[in-house]
């Protein structure tokens, strides 16, 4: 597929008829930091009153229900969409069930790499968190451990982990988190350098396909070309809607917007746009410059 000439869409009220029902990411299009972006509950609104369903699909560490009530704090009610899913929720499950052959020998000690509220929802399932990487069965990263974090940081402690051959859940596949405007590393950056060098990393979440057909399930859409998935990241949210068939709809404003060159609620240069595209290997149906109706 060819990015040639990628439609800007003024607004998602000329998506309704075109599309049943949308996937749509949080952090970066809905809200950022515990505020709703501009035009959000608008939007929500009048998809509501269109009886378009959305679902949130969410790289967070935290459960759905977490994810849910933070939304609820900002002014989103249930009502308002069909569910959440999170990284976070499918790593639980998969834990929880331990079926997956990732998790026959996995050991219940586990080093936790993060902020600590990120770990509270795995508490419950049995798993000791320890301090010392020489105590530890596994790594289990949600994050890092400061936002001015860079991978050179790591580098010790990953070789360390691997001389242990010490296996890793990462719990949120985000590369990068946009924080006051600057971009941060996040867990997935460390976990894809930690299986760069070797490690053996588990992953769940977006861009991987299989959570977007739990996303479908959950819309009991029957024709997924008439379901659209909404997001800012190219590696993520765009990708995996890719790898999943699944028609992307790219919000210019967003994890990118610094180099695109725009404010959120802004529409990119089309030539820094396509570039951007093509260095990404990502294939779009349009441009929003945020979630607005």
């Amino acid at each position: 597929m060819s990015n040639a000439a990628v439609p800007f869409v003024s607004g998602i009220r000329n998506l309704v008829s075109v599309y049943d029902a949308f996937i749509v990411d949080l952090w970066g299009v809905i809200y950022e930091e515990q505020h709703l972006c501009y035009g959000v509950f608008n939007a929500l609104s009048q998809l509501y009153d269109e009886g378009k369903p959305v679902i949130f699909l969410s790289n967070s560490p935290l459960r759905s229900s977490d994810v849910a009530k933070n939304l609820e704090r900002m002014g989103v009610k249930p009502r308002l969409y069909k569910g959440v899913l999170t990284a976070g929720e499918i790593i639980y499950h998969e834990l929880k069930a331990g079926i997956d052959p990732f998790f026959s020998n996995l050991g219940r000690k586990c080093f936790h790499l993060g902020p600590e509220c990120f770990w509270q929802p795995y508490a419950q399932l049995g798993y000791v968190c320890v301090p010392n990487i020489d105590e530890a069965d596994f790594i289990f990263v949600t994050g890092t451990f400061g936002t001015q974090d860079s991978l050179d940081k790591y580098e010790p402690f990953f070789k360390v982990c691997l001389s242990r051959r010490l296996p890793m859940i990462c719990a949120c596949p985000d590369p990068f988190i946009l924080q006051n405007g600057a971009l941060h590393i996040a867990a997935g950056a460390l976990a894809a350098q930690y299986q760069k060098i070797g490690g053996n990393v588990f992953w769940r979440g977006k861009p991987d396909p299989s959570v977007y057909e739990y996303c479908l399930e959950g819309l009991d859409v029957s024709d997924r070309r008439r379901v659209a998935v909404i997001g800012d990241s190219l590696a993520t949210d765009i990708k995996g809607a890719n790898h999943a068939n699944l028609d992307a709809l790219f919000v210019a404003g967003g994890v990118h917007a610094k180099e695109l060159g725009v404010n959120r609620g802004q529409q990119p240069d089309m030539d820094r746009l396509l570039l951007l595209l093509k260095q990404n290997g990502c294939f779009v149906r349009g441009v929003l410059p945020a979630f607005i109706w």
